[in-house]
């Protein structure tokens, strides 16, 4: 496409997705499977009281530029870029040059911060780590007070293939656990199976409980799984019983192990943990990916050490909030209160199997 710098960049918004989106996901390199149609429908379609919305940048016609986000209006109005902090910065078409690709992206933003209502609210906007590395110094140059916050994640690097992962990246002890769960007759399905979710769910709600945070619809996991091409669930089972699992996307070669829990009374003698990581590995390399990322680690140390011995490295991804003025007076008003009434906590964050009886050996 012939561009100059002044050519009519046409921006426009949707409550559905354009039919070309596809096609600016293949353009762009740092697109993720957040980023897809699929899974900001599923979101609109199956979390209540949720809308979603579609941005979009045409250069003489042709899309070249987009934005998906979500909405929520209660109990104060929240934009994201996508749900629950998931990676989803502008889209760009990598064929363009690279001062195209910047105006693209810095219009994109402006356009999408045009949404925002006045009163109380907060937009975030939520960038991966190769859009944190192309574009998140454009944040931080521009005239808009965002607060970052870094977000480091886990990812398991498979250019060398299983065998590779398995003896020159993962821990002799991961080994030793993922043999011994086996032995003791758990076993790994790789399935898309909706009542295998539904039987996973009720360990994922006890977690979110633990967690204190409200856990995704089953619904909403479900319907996920219904894109059979780039989805998958790691399902761990003792002889019919769920154990575990770990809800899988994937995006060209990215695999993200995006929702997973394992039930703690049965870590230190089945090791479903390391099972699901194991499983996320062997189906990840099946289908060709050359990354598989186990996502953050909420800043718990056993956790981290977890992912680390299966040969994690860290990528950082840049979380981006805008708060009203008024947010920002009843954000104050909120960390005063807890300061008054619960007295500083020293501990570090624990993961849910630490702790228990039976909690996860130490790795």
């Amino acid at each position: 496409m012939t561009t100059t710098d002044d050519t009519p960049l046409v921006l426009a918004w949707d409550d559905s997705p354009p039919p070309d989106w596809e096609e600016l996901l293949a353009a762009d390199p740092n697109a993720d499977y957040f980023h897809t149609a699929h899974w900001t429908c599923c979101a609109r379609d199956h979390h209540p009281g949720l809308n979603a919305f579609w941005l979009t940048a045409r250069l003489n016609g042709r899309l070249v530029g987009g934005l998906a986000g979500v909405k929520k209006s209660k109990p104060v109005t929240r934009w994201e870029s996508n749900l629950e902090g998931t990676s989803g910065g502008p889209l760009i078409d990598a064929s363009l040059p690279d001062e195209m690709n910047r105006r693209i992206f810095l219009e994109l933003v402006e356009a999408y911060l045009d949404l925002r209502a006045s009163g109380l609210g907060t937009t975030c906007l939520t960038l991966n780590h190769s859009q944190e590395k192309k574009f998140g110094g454009l944040l931080a140059e521009g005239d808009v007070a965002w607060q970052r916050q870094a977000t480091p994640a886990a990812v398991i690097p498979l250019d060398g293939g299983l065998d590779f992962v398995e003896m020159n990246l993962m821990k002799k002890n991961k080994r030793n656990e993922r043999n011994r769960a086996l032995r003791r007759n758990a076993r790994i399905e790789i399935t898309n199976d909706p009542q295998l979710m539904a039987a996973y769910y009720p360990i994922y709600e006890k977690a979110s409980e633990h967690w204190n945070l409200p856990p995704a619809p089953l619904s909403f996991l479900q319907a996920l799984l219904t894109d059979a091409n780039r989805t998958f669930f790691t399902c761990v089972m003792l002889e019919d019983e769920v154990i575990g699992g770990h809800l899988n996307l994937q995006f060209k070669d990215r695999v993200i192990a995006w929702n997973g829990v394992t039930e703690p009374s049965f870590s230190r003698t089945h090791f479903p943990a390391t099972l699901a990581v194991w499983g996320d590995l062997e189906e990840s390399c099946r289908r060709g990916a050359r990354l598989l990322d186990l996502g953050g680690s909420g800043g718990v140390v056993s956790l981290e050490g977890f992912k680390k011995h299966f040969g994690a490295l860290s990528e950082t991804r840049g979380h981006y909030v805008l708060d009203s003025v008024g947010m920002k007076i009843l954000r104050g008003g909120k960390k005063l209160l807890q300061g008054l009434r619960s007295p500083a906590s020293s501990g570090q964050p624990r993961r849910w199997h630490d702790g228990e009886p039976d909690g996860d050996p130490p790795s």
